[in-house]
């Protein structure tokens, strides 16, 4: 199913390499399909067979032919073309399995103008996430199967045959035979159903407004549901059947986000109705087909008697990010893949700033640090890219779903607002959407409208920023002039691990004050490498640059001012803290401080430091370090005194919540309890275990916060009797999360002979599809080599359960737990033998992690074991 381009490859990299970002232009839009035809409006008529697991079909597809041509060339993948007529005269049609394309020639040239395509097929339902799949799970009469689609970002054409590329927007109507007694969802509200009267009906839909073919969806099944209304919007959250009061906290988030996005996008959600359906597995996460959001029932579904405060928030966060997909990708879509980033960043952005609005107890943008400490991890790495990059094919397409397109764009859309101004940047983004609604778009075509809003030249801005990879590490010095501070700042390119990295330079926003002197901050933008700034503070003052921790940058202090900031650490802002530690630790990775100044500083928070954001920065950069001690030398001694760390936490949070106590300490709470735990403090293990064994007798025992984390301590420490009750738990589970949770704890065991009965579910039939094969990357976190074994050992039956969307980063997120520099090589060649060329791009990137944490581990522990013996 990978493409081999020869020809159009050359063409794409002159395209993406050779120019910069224009505004959209169809014709010139990157794809692989022709553009001399066009689709308009697609009639869909589908009979799926449950028991067969196969369809039939056939589409009616309105085209508007630019040119002369005999030949009309689309998408279909996995079909059978059983007719094929244009205009109602008989056409020829041929498959190109290898490209994924159907080429159709009619027996006499087609004019200029409209013309009907009709086509009839016959297709697949199979059991993994793409095109339409079928979902098995267990209810209290018996086994039950539904089906949903997942169609990006290249899986329409395995349902049936279309334009599947984003810039071929065009409008849906789908008519779809059910079973009596099943209830089908698609974009559109039904609009009529007739009774077959074989125990089979016929259901229409709604057309759906112009959009992109991945944007499609059907969902038929037995479900519940629950239904409301916002803003005259129809809304309904379907579920399996049983399900539907966990529901309700879904429902009341969408009709809070859907009003919030109604008045700050300035455009009402344009469909009659928006559905969300909760998929029993399938996929990890959520789609946002328009007007019918699909997610996995884990990330929808809260039960207030078991789903943790760290299940609520996601489901927040998540519903807030696929609704903001509603406007920016639905509404205006990218018009190809290599400019993801207008929809994924800026949903990830939207999303976190809507949950932040309506919740902000959660501190969601402080925690959001974590995000952006993922993202600069990986944009420091030699195998980083451009939030724009170049997109040859439908691999490349899946390879753009990542921590760049995501989070640094989140990171980079952050830092812009805060730049331009929150008011200014919405104006922009209403007129954007203005203006390009029921459209396709380029980057140039945001800025465009940036500028207008803002009279600032936003494209130059922000051109080093999506258009080269990287980002920016500012040196801050500071001396004293006639009384008062002049900050001398200098940027380079902040890279990890890359001997030979190339210059660049960014403009960069950077926020400056004195620590005793807030009324001192000012903004500078450094667009070269040096500028001077005098600050309005006496002299002698500490200075803290990058204040509120908005800028996508790293931030190293001469040393004098970095002992001053070590000095006021408890003093600064949460947020301050944060960012302090978490470039702290960062500078360490890069060689460019000792790791003994980290260890001081994160030395200095005690019991009094009670941000979960600041201990949630600790525990990453203490736990990197944990995870290389492991089986060497000072492993024990470092144990003792990270334990000892976060003892002071423990012992005033303690095992139960507090009356009244903030939802953060009850994260703190999980957090602290299993680093604790599976780092084998005897007390935390043996009251875990009494815990756990008084759940098993009552479940409502066991606290929805402490569940996670209490059966992760007791699945690390399990014997064979305990390894089988977690099975059997697992087994019997009855919603995602619960399952989730119970393999994790099966997944975490120390006993290498457990960890292999563990490896052995990855192939057994009654583990659920969605989560079989990566149980194998659970167990690797501990057992590396044993599950490196067991996945080349089985890789065959491993890859037929993981979807072609995932399918190049399975192996590097196996071998991506490794430390040892040869196990590089070894994780290259191996995919190399399994995997197609496109895959290689995921597998560098996971190689140059293993060899960095490889020579990390050389450089560090040494100096780490020094420093706690002198402790």
């Amino acid at each position: 199913m990978k493409l081999r381009l020869v020809g159009v490859i050359g063409f794409f990299l002159v395209l993406a390499l050779g120019r910069a970002e224009q505004p959209f232009a169809f014709a010139t839009t990157p794809g692989k399909l022709p553009k001399d035809v066009v689709p308009h409006h697609y009639t869909i008529q589908l009979r799926p067979d449950v028991a067969a697991l196969t369809t039939a079909g056939e589409v009616t597809i309105d085209v508007e032919v630019l040119a002369p041509t005999r030949r009309l060339v689309l998408n279909a993948n996995a079909l059978e073309i059983t007719s094929a007529t244009i205009d109602g005269a008989a056409a020829t049609p041929e498959l190109d399995a290898a490209e994924q394309t159907l080429a159709v020639t009619a027996a006499e040239p087609l004019a200029p103008g409209r013309h009907a395509l009709r086509l009839g097929f016959t297709g697949k339902i199979v059991r993994t996430a793409e095109g339409l799949f079928a979902e098995k799970y267990q209810t209290p009469a018996g086994e039950k199967q539904m089906l949903s689609t997942q169609m990006e970002p290249t899986d329409a054409r395995r349902v049936f045959p279309c334009w599947d590329e984003p810039v071929f927007r065009a409008t849906f109507q789908l008519t779809v035979t059910v079973p009596e007694g099943h209830t089908a969802v698609s974009n559109g509200p039904i609009t009529a159903e007739r009774p077959l009267g074989d125990g089979r009906r016929e259901v229409e839909f709604a057309a759906t407004p112009s959009m992109a073919s991945y944007l499609v969806v059907l969902c038929m099944g037995e479900f519940d549901v629950l239904r409301d209304e916002v803003d005259g919007v129809q809304l309904g959250i379907y579920t399996t059947a049983g399900k539907r009061e966990q529901a309700r906290y879904a429902m009341e988030a969408t009709k809070r986000i859907v009003s919030y996005y109604n008045d700050y996008f300035g455009v009402k959600y344009p469909l009659p109705k928006l559905d969300q359906i909760a998929v029993p597995g399938g996929f990890s996460g959520a789609m946002e087909n328009w007007g019918g959001i699909t997610y996995n029932e884990s990330v929808l579904l809260f039960d207030p008697a078991t789903s943790s405060q760290g299940t609520k928030e996601m489901i927040f966060a998540i519903i807030a990010h696929e609704i903001a997909h509603q406007w920016f990708g639905n509404l205006v879509t990218m018009a190809w893949w290599d400019n993801l980033w207008l929809n994924e960043g800026f949903a990830s952005w939207m999303g976190t700033k809507a949950t932040d609005h309506f919740n902000p107890g959660w501190q969601v943008w402080l925690r959001a640090n974590g995000e952006k400490e993922e993202a600069m991890a990986r944009d420091a790495r030699p195998t980083t890219h451009p939030i724009q990059q170049p997109v040859l094919n439908e691999s490349g397409a899946t390879d753009a779903f990542d921590t760049i397109t995501y989070l640094k764009g989140q990171g980079f859309i952050r830092m812009l607002e805060n730049y331009l101004g929150a008011d200014i940047f919405r104006a922009g983004i209403r007129a954007y959407l203005a203006k390009h609604a029921y459209g396709s778009t380029t980057t140039a075509d945001l800025w465009a409208a940036l500028e207008k809003a803002s009279g600032k030249p936003v494209g130059e801005f922000a051109a080093a920023w999506t258009e080269q990879p990287g980002f920016p590490v500012v040196r801050v010095a500071a001396r004293d002039v006639d009384g008062r501070r002049e900050v001398e700042l200098t940027q380079e390119r902040f890279t990890l691990n890359d001997p030979a990295p190339k210059p660049l330079t960014w403009q960069v926003p950077v926020t400056l004050a004195a620590v005793d002197q807030p009324a001192s901050a000012r903004t500078v933008l450094l667009s070269g490498e040096t500028a001077r700034v005098l600050l309005d503070a006496p002299a002698g003052s500490p200075v803290l640059a990058n204040l509120g921790n908005t800028g996508f940058y790293r931030t190293a202090y001469a040393p004098d001012l970095a002992s001053a900031l070590a000095e006021k650490l408890s003093q600064l802002p949460e947020d301050d803290r944060v960012n302090l530690l978490g470039d702290a630790w960062a500078l360490v990775e890069a060689d460019r401080n000792e790791v003994g100044v980290y260890l001081n500083l994160v030395a200095r928070l005690d019991r009094g430091e009670t941000s979960l954001a600041v201990w949630q920065e600790v525990l990453g950069g203490l736990g990197t370090i944990e995870a290389l001690q492991r089986d060497q030398p000072g492993e024990v001694a470092f144990r003792a005194w990270f334990s000892e760390r976060l003892r002071g936490q423990w012992e005033r949070l303690g095992w139960d919540a507090l009356p009244g106590e903030p939802s953060n300490d009850g994260l703190l709470r999980a957090g602290v309890l299993r680093s604790l735990g599976l780092g084998g403090d005897a007390t935390v293990l043996a009251e875990a275990r009494a815990r756990f064994a008084k759940f098993q007798r009552d479940p409502a025992s066991l606290a929805a916060d402490l569940r996670g984390p209490v059966f992760n301590v007791v699945g690390r420490f399990a014997d064979e009797a305990t390894w089988e009750t977690l099975l059997g738990l697992a087994r019997a589970a009855d919603g995602v999360e619960e399952q989730q949770r119970y393999y994790g704890a099966l997944e975490a065991a120390a006993d290498p002979a457990l960890a292999r009965r563990t490896l052995a579910l990855a192939l057994d039939p009654a583990t659920p599809t969605a989560i079989a094969p990566w149980v194998v990357a659970g167990v690797a976190d501990r057992h590396p080599a044993l599950a490196w074994d067991f996945a080349q050992e089985n890789a065959d039956a491993l890859l037929a359960k993981v979807t072609f969307f995932a399918r190049n980063d399975y192996f590097p997120s196996i071998a991506g737990a490794f430390s040892e520099a040869a196990r590089a090589d070894e994780l290259i060649a191996f995919v190399a033998q399994k995997l197609p060329p496109e895959a290689a791009t995921e597998t560098a990137r996971a190689a140059g992690d293993i060899r960095f944490r490889a020579a990390l581990k050389a450089r560090l522990l040494p100096a780490v074991d020094a420093w706690v013996a002198g402790r």
